[in-house]
């Protein structure tokens, strides 16, 4: 396997099992090292007792048990919680103080790299530069669907990125960007809810044809149908272009290997792995992939260490290419 390109893993993989009591978090990280995972990323807001103010009991403990399991810190993932108040949005000095603190726990806990939400906005990411550079802490944006280098906000986010905060600002691109198809879990869900099989077989040939919600005028769709159509077409119709790739690589120091359902190991039909890995690859990406399986959001019962298992097959065949 190519040695520039690591397989981590994200935490937040793990949901299904820790949210219902089947692991607690020493539990997750012996899965994660059983599995043979080195890198890990935790959702701090997920799985940090006391966030965003973590005792310094917790921190020393989280620490031991990093080491004890031989895993290397790599992102602690912050989130911006603009719904804090009742009566308003978070303010700029809020959002600043906040990320300051992620970047300071962060650090006390042993990772170099903090993931933010773009609820950050330019000016306050320009901000952030001299507290990275005090602290020696990174801190990327996640690029997650809708979003792609073109989208205006994003076109300030990576000018600041290659500019002024080079070194200490990046972004975090998460390859659901890319998806083109709706997965296996997303269509069993829509049945579950009320879609007709036919019917859903309808919406996701005139998805496969690149039809918009004019095609569904006159059709015989009840309501569910009609807002799994809308939601088909809106969310999986206008993914990231492969070549913006090298609008983003520079400024990448981490990526979210999202994925949602694999039937095997070799291949997913819904989010185009083959092109993708082979193209960081050939712009020489150096670092990290997190494992993130989100199929939990859509089904529960699916079992998230065979997903794994198959994410890395499949990542690991394509980068020995």
């Amino acid at each position: 396997m190519n040695n520039d390109i690591k397989l981590g893993v994200s935490l937040y993989s793990f949901s299904t099992e820790f949210i219902h009591e089947k692991l607690d978090l020493e539990g997750v990280l012996k899965k994660a090292r059983d599995m043979g995972y080195k890198g890990v990323e935790i959702v701090a807001a997920q799985m940090v007792p006391g966030y965003p103010y973590p005792s310094n009991e917790w921190l020393d403990w989280f620490r031991g048990k990093l080491g004890e399991y031989e895993l290397e810190p790599v992102c602690w993932s912050a989130y911006i919680d603009m719904g804090i108040r009742s009566d308003r949005d978070l303010s700029e000095d809020e959002i600043i103080r906040f990320t300051v603190n992620d970047l300071m726990y962060a650090k006390r806990a042993g990772f170099s790299l903090v993931r933010t939400q773009h609820a950050i906005s330019p000016a306050i990411y320009r901000k952030m530069i001299p507290y990275c550079k005090k602290l020696g802490v990174k801190l990327a944006i996640e690029m997650h669907h809708p979003h792609h280098p073109e989208v205006p906000v994003w076109k300030e986010y990576l000018e600041l990125m290659k500019g002024e905060g080079k070194g200490w600002l990046g972004i975090v691109p998460d390859f659901s960007i890319f998806q083109t198809m709706p997965h296996k879990l997303y269509l069993d869900q829509a049945l579950s809810f009320g879609c007709r099989p036919e019917k859903l077989d309808e919406i996701v040939e005139l998805h496969r044809q690149g039809a918009g919600e004019d095609a569904l005028e006159g059709k015989d769709f009840n309501e569910i149908e009609l807002h799994t159509a809308k939601e088909m077409f809106g969310k999986f119709s206008a993914p990231a272009k492969m070549e913006q790739w090298k609008d983003m690589i520079e400024c990448t120091p981490y990526i979210h290997g999202k994925f949602y359902y694999l039937e095997n190991g070799d291949h997913d039909p819904c989010i185009p792995f083959e092109e993708l890995l082979t193209e960081i690859k050939r712009l020489g990406y150096k670092g990290y992939i997190a494992s993130e399986y989100e199929g939990h959001h859509f089904d529960e019962t699916v079992d998230s260490t065979v997903q794994l298992e198959r994410f890395v097959s499949m990542c690991t065949k394509i980068l020995n290419n």
